[in-house]
């Protein structure tokens, strides 16, 4: 039984052996295993294999109440999206199914091809060098902001700059002093909304390094989209220069810029400051609940 608040369980085998029939009859169920770092979803890999022996990846995303009180249709409009993405050629992993009857699994799901590859969150796991890394992070973004996503294609995506003001007009209860809420909150009300001078793009909505996958030192895939949205094209990068800042230095940021800047040379960097510090609300509150080790809070602290 799923509750309001609960997440779906792993899905069983009968569940997958009918899930698998659905996108090819042919296919036959092999393995499954629970993938670990889902928070807003339960995610499961499957081996199913096709007659003759030709095996197939995929990975079941079951949505949780979260991703589906903010839109009842997720799977189906992720199943859009990634279908126009991977049609433009980028690297993001192949939808196979989408079902919302929970005629098979109690909760709305996708199924996407599973994408080989790692992640890299810390210097420590760094699969090339810091600037070829920061680098082709930029190019991905760059090439999803001008591959020509149309609004019109995508009506169910949220306005960036709605989502924006939402945050800003909700208080949370307490103020989190480590990470300067409360003056982030000061500076970006007085500020707020900044000049959108940029056209508004296809924005990933959370690119981040845990959401890219890395193989033989180049970039292989981008996961999660359900935060995507549109608007200012800043409000990915500055999100991204945040990220990286905390995780692998100053460097590593700047250097994404630049590289994100030459690809985008008519990029207006006007209302960089405001995205930047929009960005900053990202973590207040959640940081202390991650599990870190004191060196580690201090260092993403510092970076943040």
């Amino acid at each position: 039984m799923i509750t309001p608040m609960s997440m779906p369980a792993p899905p069983d085998a009968g569940a997958l052996t009918r899930l698998l029939a659905a996108i090819d009859p042919a296919l036959r169920l092999v393995t499954s295993c629970p993938l670990a770092g889902g928070v807003s979803s339960q995610v499961t890999a499957v081996t199913a294999d096709l007659p003759g022996g030709a095996a197939q990846r995929l990975v079941v995303r079951q949505y949780g109440p979260a991703n589906l009180r903010s839109d009842p249709r997720s799977a189906a409009h992720e199943h859009q999206l990634l279908t126009l993405l991977h049609a433009a050629g980028l690297p993001v992993a192949r939808p196979r199914l989408a079902d919302e009857s929970r005629a098979i699994l109690p909760v709305p799901y996708l199924v996407t091809e599973f994408i080989e590859g790692r992640t890299c969150t810390e210097p420590s796991q760094l699969p090339l060098p810091l600037a070829d890394f920061a680098g082709q992070l930029a190019a991905f973004l760059a090439r999803l902001h001008t591959a020509g996503v149309t609004r019109a294609a995508t009506p169910y995506l949220a306005d960036i700059g709605i989502v924006a003001r939402q945050r800003l007009g909700t208080q949370p209860r307490r103020l989190d002093a480590a990470l300067s809420e409360a003056a982030v909150r000061a500076a970006l009300t007085s500020m707020w909304p900044p000049p959108q001078l940029n056209a508004s793009v296809l924005l990933h909505g959370d690119f981040w390094p845990g959401n890219v996958l890395w193989q033989h030192e180049a970039l292989a895939g981008v996961l999660d989209w359900e935060d995507a949205a549109f608007g200012d094209p800043l409000a990915d990068v500055c999100l991204t220069r945040m990220e990286l800042s905390m995780a692998f230095g100053m460097a590593a940021m700047d250097e994404f810029t630049r590289a994100y800047r030459d690809r985008v040379p008519g990029l207006d960097m006007t209302s960089l400051a405001h995205w930047d510090l929009y960005a900053a609300l990202r973590h207040p509150g959640r940081m202390s609940s991650w599990g870190l080790t004191a060196a580690d809070l201090a260092r993403l602290q510092a970076g943040h």
